[in-house]
């Protein structure tokens, strides 16, 4: 290590889980991965290639805790920019000129809707991008997303305040509440998982004859049976328990609560695998308008009944 922090063009090495990285700077990094390629025989292979490889080092409990991360990288971009722009329309908010100026004003409306755009479809993008981490095609993913924030279902934060009623239907004796899963984060994952494997299965199943219009067909349809009768409930009253204990830490621990948090979350991330966290707060931003881990709220727009507003994530069972 104290030899290769002498390199001249590394700015740092250090080790995170089973990986030794060094820094350099941008397009350096490039010309130095083709020299190290070469020496490594890796020239040929891709970085799914790569990471499989790297993979199968870890144990099952790394192995899962990685899946997740990875689901969240990939969408992580539009979350910055979301982040980013909220912050930008928080300052615009606050100043009177910007108020009484029309194309200000209209400037300051685009920002807020563009921030607000990730967490309105966040479930979909979270099952899209879990259905692809799976192996899945991620069209179908895409499909069962948008599944879950449908038109035809009831608005999930609307039915937790009492404001709509959601239709009920009986399925072999089953009742089923069509309510949408607006900030169902942990069914997403759920749903990205099933329905990739239903993909895999019907794929290899399925002849080829009719596998372009019976797979994908078979797939979504028992993906929106499973996503009503076993994956929603159970997820629903889980993802509420993640939050709710979470927040009940916090609250009821005092100093300690927090200190407990910051204790486990720095070990994860030596480990390299701190990504985890990732779903553990859009969680709390899809349950209660905040994360408080970090102080990013979520933005609503205005006339609307923000879930912010609402005492209890418990609410949202």
């Amino acid at each position: 290590m104290e030899q290769l922090d002498n390199i001249d063009l590394c700015k740092g090495t250090f080790v995170a889980g089973d990986q030794l990285q060094m820094i350099f700077g941008a397009g350096l990094v490039n010309a130095v991965y083709d020299v190290f390629s070469k020496y490594t025989h890796t020239e040929n292979m891709s970085l799914t290639d790569i990471k499989e490889a790297g993979a199968k080092k870890h144990n099952p409990l790394q192995i899962a805790i990685k899946s997740l991360s990875d689901v969240f990288i990939e969408i992580m971009p539009g979350i910055l920019a979301a982040a980013l722009l909220l912050g930008l329309t928080g300052v615009l908010n606050n100043l009177e000129f910007v108020q009484n100026n029309a194309t200000l004003y209209a400037i300051n409306r685009l920002v807020t809707i563009a921030s607000a755009g990730i967490f309105d479809v966040l479930a979909l993008a979270v099952c899209y991008s879990a259905t692809r981490r799976c192996g899945g095609k991620p069209i179908p993913g895409i499909v069962m997303g948008a599944i879950m924030l449908s038109a035809n279902l009831t608005n999930a934060y609307d039915a937790a305040q009492g404001l709509a009623t959601p239709e009920t239907l009986s399925l072999f004796g089953v009742s089923i509440e069509l309510v949408g899963f607006q900030g169902g984060i942990i069914i997403a994952l759920m749903m990205g998982h099933v329905t990739a494997k239903l993909d895999q299965f019907f794929d290899k199943k399925i002849p080829d004859a009719v596998k372009l219009l019976v797979s994908p067909l078979l797939t979504v349809l028992l993906s929106t049976l499973l996503l009503f009768t076993i994956v929603g409930p159970v997820r629903r009253t889980l993802s509420s328990w993640i939050t709710t204990g979470l927040i009940w830490t916090t609250e009821n621990l005092g100093v300690l609560g927090y200190m407990l948090f910051a204790g486990v979350q720095q070990i994860i991330v030596i480990t390299g695998l701190h990504h985890i966290f990732g779903a553990i707060e859009a969680q709390l931003i899809a349950d209660t308008g905040t994360n408080f881990l970090n102080g990013a709220k979520k933005p609503s727009p205005p006339g609307s009944t923000a879930p912010d507003s609402l005492p209890s994530p418990a609410r949202f069972l």
